[in-house]
């Protein structure tokens, strides 16, 4: 036993006694809490004995099944890696299931059209009752290719990503026949497709001003490539100019007549597009506070106010004649059905100014996929969200990591473009460029720009919106260098 100390205060019982030090821990305690604190070591003893019989039990265990048990810190690792994977999967295959559906909805009007005509050779034949086996023959292989259109269409393949040996990411491609129109507000780009880093200026470029050689901060652009022609949001001049292709002076369309809230006037107008007849120019009037109409037929005469109150940014209408428009105040896109009035359906945000999935802040440009998925430029979240119909929250397909120049980052972006394989291209304005971020990747490439911001043909300054001709060129409205510039496709490019 410990060698006693009279006289001295116990640690436990805190009383005057005689105590005996604890050679561990080096405290005094009473011989009858000393006893106490000997029998707790000696459990805490047999509690790491029964723990090591335990893991010995354990060991032996492994050896003879060779196996892991799950609540391994490793095996855990690998758990939550095997449900994130599964998730990235699984919404990348809704996003490819999505595609297919879009790429086959596309196509039905095609399909449409060849089952009218073999319905009118069926009368035809039927009315001259001129039947023979060569002729019913051939109505049987025709039919037999129009149902095999819906059931596998022979315009659609998948192929398998060799280069990742994990997981094997589908490749979908649409095939294109050679007679097949482009679809309303659809661009058939391939990821492959590289442009000539020198632009082209077709507008403006002669310094800021309001001549008719002249622009002030191009906002937007629409491009009608039937007329061979670009209409601007010339947002400082508070108008809406004409540019016929390769001439030096635009006309004037819509405001030009000061700044102000008359039916025949404009102020900072944001957008501008095309509506489905391409009968009448559709404008955010953004100071205003109104969607307005002018007609392309008698732009004198005709102009109506389509949406008011509401401070809009961007808009865009489907092949279907409804309106989408971003509602910047209230950090919104909402959708207005064709000939529909009031208030519009919240379709995308609208949940106050914040950066979580269901929320935006200041919503700029948009773009509407046939099935109604919202694609908009997040600006001050620095990123660009998906929103597919009827949902909720967003997903971020581009950008979301802060305001930066990286290639996995954007800074502003504005301009808005999606093509059918579900790749974005984004004006991305405070960076000085415009990127491609293919579909499902954490990270774009720069497109044209990203050279400094002065006045060079390779060079932007503050890009804001951007569209594609039908061969395929790009255009952007140079925003801080007030002028539009049209960059060529590179075909000698791989």
């Amino acid at each position: 036993m410990a060698t006693s100390n009279p006289s001295t205060q116990c640690f436990t019982c805190q009383e005057q006694t005689t105590t005996y030090p604890c050679p561990g821990c080096s405290k005094h305690f009473c011989l009858t809490d000393l006893i106490k604190h000997r029998e707790e070591l000696k459990s805490q003893f047999h509690e790491i004995e029964h723990q090591r019989n335990e893991f010995v039990q354990m060991l032996n265990d492994q050896q003879k099944t060779e196996t892991i048990p799950n609540n391994h810190p490793a095996i855990i690792q690998i758990n939550l890696s095997e449900q994130k994977s599964i998730q990235k999967i699984q919404q990348t295959a809704q996003e490819q299931r999505q595609f297919v559906q879009q790429s086959i909805h596309g196509y039905l009007p095609q399909i449409q059209t060849q089952f009218n005509d073999f319905t009118q050779q069926i009368q035809q034949i039927n009315k001259k009752k001129d039947f023979n086996e060569k002729v019913l023959e051939k109505l049987q292989i025709q039919l037999e290719q129009i149902q095999q259109q819906i059931q596998q269409p022979n315009n659609i393949e998948i192929k398998q990503d060799s280069s990742s040996t994990f997981i094997q990411k589908l490749s979908i491609q649409i095939i294109h026949s050679p007679d097949q129109t482009n679809l309303y507000h659809r661009h058939q780009l391939k990821s492959n497709i590289r442009w000539k880093f020198d632009g082209q200026t077709i507008a403006g470029g002669n310094g800021q001003g309001n001549k008719l050689n002249q622009l002030c901060s191009p906002r937007a652009i629409c491009v009608d490539h039937q007329q061979q022609q670009i209409y601007i949001a010339d947002i400082h001049n508070h108008r809406i100019l004409k540019w016929k292709l390769g001439k030096n002076n635009g006309q004037i369309l819509a405001g030009g007549n000061g700044q102000g809230n008359r039916i025949d006037q404009l102020s900072y107008p944001t957008d501008v597009i095309l509506d489905e007849n391409k009968k009448s120019l559709i404008i955010c009037d953004c100071g205003n506070r109104r969607v307005v109409r002018w007609s392309l037929q008698n732009p004198n005469g005709d102009k109506e106010i389509l949406i008011e109150n509401i401070q809009c940014d961007g808009l865009m209408m489907n092949e279907n004649g409804d309106l989408f428009v971003c509602d910047l105040e209230n950090h919104a896109v909402k959708r207005w059905r064709k000939g529909e009035i009031g208030e519009g359906v919240i379709v995308a945000g609208g949940n106050g100014r914040g950066n979580e999935l269901n929320q935006l802040n200041e919503p700029t440009y948009i773009f509407i996929d046939r099935e109604e998925t919202v694609y908009v430029s997040d600006r001050e979240n620095n990123r660009v969200m998906k929103w597919l119909k009827g949902e909720n929250e967003g997903i971020i397909v581009a950008g979301g990591q802060g305001r930066e120049n990286s290639l996995n980052q954007l800074s502003c972006p504005e301009g808005l473009v999606v093509n059918e394989v579900g790749d974005i291209y984004i004006a991305d304005s405070w960076n000085n460029r415009v990127m491609c971020w293919p579909l499902g990747s954490e990270e774009g490439r720069v497109v044209v720009g990203g050279n400094d911001w002065v006045k060079g043909f390779n060079q932007l300054k503050h890009p804001t919106g951007l569209t594609f001709d039908v061969e395929n060129n790009l255009y952007v409205a140079d925003f801080g260098n007030n002028r539009i510039q049209r960059f060529l496709v590179d075909k000698n490019s791989k």
